[in-house]
């Protein structure tokens, strides 16, 4: 992707969510998150997003109503897949464009929404549903789990070694080890077995772009330093999800 100005540069958007100025983020299990796998109640889910929370976050999400609706134009071919395409286009849309309502919004509300998702004051729950459900069907298609990379200007704690985590978050990573011009603090070289390549309804697709949802559990088997970023963390999936919330809307 080639940057014409830095107030409309994207580089990269969400492949791996840098941020213009470095920010410290924990690496735990991240217990306040929204992580709502809706295993057992999935077609219960999407009834109450589609009969109530779509249409409450068009009223009362700001922004919501034209990037869901600019992003379902672009995936008008994708009849049985629609309302999934939509999230992925979103998420992985510019937040220069969908101000207000992108991937930095919904990721900042997901870290720690964990009561407002059981309030009902979470303000993402359409999203949230179609782009669990997008990881999801598309899982199935993959024979695999997938070695991924993801490069950050962020930093995070050193003392992991061996511990379990979760992003708290969809995380977005590639199926390519990324430029540096992505972050060179602190980088991530991981398994993810409940990750997808969304790359086809991507909203830029050469980004080779897996997605990983929030309730995956990784383990920290190995942190390197001054390799190909100052610090290399290499994750292995726990081959297990952690889900809180579980169904918890349909209750």
């Amino acid at each position: 992707m080639i940057c014409m100005k830095m107030t409309v540069c994207v580089v990269g958007v969400l492949l791996l969510m840098t941020s213009i100025s470095a920010k410290e983020f924990p690496l735990d299990m991240a217990e306040n998150s929204v992580d709502d796998s809706y295993e057992g109640c999935r077609d219960a889910m999407e009834k109450l997003v589609l009969s109530k929370y779509t249409e409450q976050e068009r009223k009362n999400t700001l922004g919501f109503e034209n990037a869901w609706k600019n992003a379902l134009n672009k995936c008008s071919k994708d009849n049985t897949f629609k309302n999934q395409c939509a999230a992925i286009y979103l998420y992985t849309g510019n937040p220069e464009i969908n101000k207000n309502c992108s991937y930095k919004e919904f990721n900042a509300a997901t870290r720690n929404g964990k009561a407002a998702y059981k309030s009902n004051s979470f303000q993402f729950y359409t999203l949230f549903f179609y782009l669990t459900d997008a990881v999801q069907q598309l899982k199935q298609k993959q024979k695999q789990c997938l070695t991924t990379y993801r490069r950050t200007n962020d930093t995070f704690p050193t003392n992991v070694l061996n511990k379990n985590i979760r992003f708290g978050s969809f995380t977005s990573t590639s199926l390519k080890e990324p430029p540096s011009r992505f972050g060179k603090k602190s980088c991530f070289e991981m398994e993810t077995c409940f990750g997808a390549d969304v790359t086809k309804y991507s909203k830029f697709p050469t980004e080779s772009e897996v997605l990983v949802p929030p309730y995956e559990v990784f383990r920290v088997t190995k942190i390197d330093k001054n390799t190909w970023c100052e610090v290399v963390y290499k994750l292995k999936s726990d081959k297990k999800i952690r889900s809180d919330l579980k169904c918890a809307k349909i209750k």
